[in-house]
């Protein structure tokens, strides 16, 4: 992608379009892996740490904590993009109600408020409490939380999940004090006031007197909810499942699904909606534990077979299957330990169950070491960012480290992976991964130097620095011309930015142009950049700025779409955006005169979802509004017919 002639030329053009002035980012995270940002003040010993995106860049994290004589409690905070953390750097109380809090587990709602679920003992009584906490750090629900359970029983293996309405979901494990015991699969579900639900009522599941632990719950985003569970049978753990639609009905008959083989033992398990399916990958004990994987039909259906899928093909023991969902695919990684070395693997596939790696997936670092206790998630613009622990045979220190990943398979950073903590005295523990929202990861984790606990953050951006270079890359149309505009931190005093276009979605290397160069023109090391482009092509546009640093490796921003139109003598339909999208997007399209036009939509299985005929549209730009209204996540299509003229192009609706 080199064009001296034109790089030269369109410089000393544009000259006059740029605005570049210092902007004030107030960024917290350190810019040095070994002396991350630190979360929370003087926490004392926290443990079952979890982080959760706030839908807003930043996250939220709760942990538990002995504090002075007070007892085992739970806390949490909110740190914004930056790094900032919003309320109480100490961090807040869950509740205040008195007795043991322990094991957290939480959501964050579609609204961006976050749920808390965990087990709260008074007088040698355990029951659950659940509690809604605002971005602003308000407890929503009393400052007690509610009183989930009432049953003077043990309760276990609790999960939780919301759905796009903000219908809370809770799954448990209740033991009798009975003897034999008898264990009861039961759920809750509240709206998002805290009211119980007409099905809560019922609330009892399955009940067996074989030991069950263990549940998960999935939502199916109409009412109804997905429980899985493990269940001992002939001293095997067996992985059952039932799904129960919005009235609390049974839809795969009375008895629960068999999803794992009878003469296998599931240590453990995890679950994800995909598409239409409920995704599955489970691990099962053995000499060499291995990892199988399915999904499963809302009808019940084990889609991969029987017994299903073999996640890969490598010797050795496998173990801490994690995914995320990409296009409609599943990416898998998990620690493959043989020869007693730990390494971290990834492999994709597609709704067939077919392998798209290769049969053993991709090895993620090449170097000496164990690697394991990965975590996964998916960066919202195409990519797959995955984070893992790493130690030396010969230190009790370890190393956290990060990669990004496309969909094809390639590593998009550094070979050896970008450090996330690389301090040589701390040990590290409890590696969370949550998505930035613009392209990379935020990772949270437990740091221990000389017997001193921290909570740690460190935010990679989705150029692979510390402190991003390239911040919230956009274009906008603006009259006849693309807006291209981005922030830039950090910055070197010799930097070179190279902003390249193309109109094909995968584009080759000389299929991209050069249309300008940039120059860092002051002396501020924070700075914004914008540069108006006309094109001379109309449809959907791409482009990418690409960041020149001397003899350093290069670093490019995310490709960004846009639908340009300019006066034309053909039709043009542009390609949704958002795309992928949750809720609506909105599809643009070029008539040379006015004319009625016919659009329909339809499914992966070419069935028509909904259409809107014979609409009379003006000459020039037009847009329509499609709202996601309940379907389930997937590929769909839309077709614009105007007399003679038929395209058709493919949208993606997540959950």
């Amino acid at each position: 992608m080199k064009n001296n002639t034109l790089h030269i030329f369109l410089f000393s053009v544009v000259l006059g379009v740029i605005f570049i002035f210092s902007k004030n980012i107030n960024a917290q995270w350190v810019n040095d892996p070994s002396a991350n940002t630190k979360l929370v003040i003087d926490p004392v010993d926290p443990v079952n740490i979890t982080a959760y995106s706030d839908l807003e860049g930043g996250g939220y994290v709760f942990w538990e904590d002995k504090k002075g004589i007070h007892s085992k409690d739970i806390y949490f905070i909110r740190f914004d993009k930056q790094g900032e953390v919003r309320f109480r750097g100490d961090g807040k109380a869950i509740s205040t109600r008195g007795g043991v809090k322990e094991n957290p587990i939480a959501v964050v709602g579609p609204f961006g408020n976050a749920l808390v679920l965990w087990s709260g003992k008074e007088k040698n009584n355990s029951e659950l409490y659940i509690q809604k906490l605002s971005k602003t750090g308000l407890r929503l629900w009393k400052n007690e939380g509610i009183q989930l359970t009432d049953t003077r029983s043990e309760k276990s293996g609790y999960s939780l999940c919301v759905d796009k309405k903000g219908t809370i979901h809770v799954s448990y494990i209740s033991k009798s004090n009975t003897s034999p015991a008898k264990y009861t699969v039961k759920y809750q579900s509240l709206d998002v006031n805290g009211k119980f639900l007409s099905d809560s009522l019922k609330g009892s599941l399955y009940s067996s007197g074989n030991r069950i632990t263990d549940t998960e719950i999935i939502p199916d985003n109409k009412g109804g909810k997905y429980i899985f569970w493990l269940e001992s049978q002939k001293n095997k753990m067996l992985l059952r499942s039932q799904y129960i639609d919005s009235a609390g009905s049974r839809q795969w008959g009375n008895k629960p699904l068999d999803i794992s083989k009878e003469n296998n033992s599931v240590i453990n398990y995890t679950v994800g909606k995909l598409g239409n399916g409920i995704y599955t990958a489970y691990t099962y004990q053995g000499i060499n534990k291995i990892i199988y994987q399915n999904l499963i039909s809302a009808n019940g259906v084990l889609l991969w077979g029987t017994d299903g899928i073999l996640l890969t093909y490598k010797a050795g023991s496998q173990t801490n299957p994690q995914f995320a969902f990409i296009d409609s695919t599943v990416v898998v990684s998990w620690t493959n330990e043989f020869e007693k070395s730990k390494d971290v693997f990834i492999q994709r596939f597609d709704l067939d169950g077919k392998r798209l790696w290769g049969n053993s997936g991709k090895r993620i670092i090449d170097i000496k070491g164990n690697q394991f206790g990965q975590r996964i998630v998916h960066n919202q613009k195409g990519s797959i960012i995955l984070a893992w622990i790493d130690k030396k045979s010969n230190s009790s220190a370890t190393n956290l480290f990060i990669q990004k990943v496309d969909a094809q398979g390639n590593l998009l950073w550094d070979s050896l992976g970008v450090t996330i903590s690389s301090s040589k005295e701390i040990v590290n523990s409890y590696l969370n991964l949550i998505s930035d929202g613009e392209g990379g990861a935020i990772a949270v984790f437990k740091g221990t130097m000389n017997k001193k606990n921290e909570i740690y953050g460190q935010r990679v951006f989705s150029t692979g620095t510390y402190a991003s270079q390239m911040i919230g890359f956009n274009p906008e149309v603006i009259d006849d011309s693309v807006k291209l505009y981005w922030y830039a931190a950090n910055e070197n005093s010799d930097v070179v930015y190279d902003i390249y276009r193309s109109n094909i979605e995968e584009a080759a290397d000389d299929q991209w142009e050069l249309i300008t160069s940039l120059r860092k023109i002051n002396q501020s090391s924070n700075n914004y950049y914008e540069f108006f482009d006309k094109p001379d092509k109309s449809g959907t546009l791409y482009y990418q700025v690409i960041q020149k640093i001397n003899n350093n490796k290069p670093r490019y921003s995310n490709i960004e779409s846009i639908n340009y139109f300019k006066d034309s003598e053909t039709i043009i339909l542009g390609q949704n955006s958002p795309n992928p999208f949750s809720d609506s997007t909105t599809i643009n399209f070029y008539l040379p005169d006015s004319e009625e036009v016919t659009f329909e939509f339809f499914n992966s299985n070419i069935e028509t979802i909904k259409k809107v005929e014979d609409v009379e549209c003006k000459a020039g730009k037009n847009e329509i509004v499609f709202r996601a209204e309940d379907l389930p996540a997937g590929v769909y299509f839309y077709r614009l017919k105007a007399g003679k003229f038929i395209d058709v192009k493919k949208m993606i609706i997540t959950d």
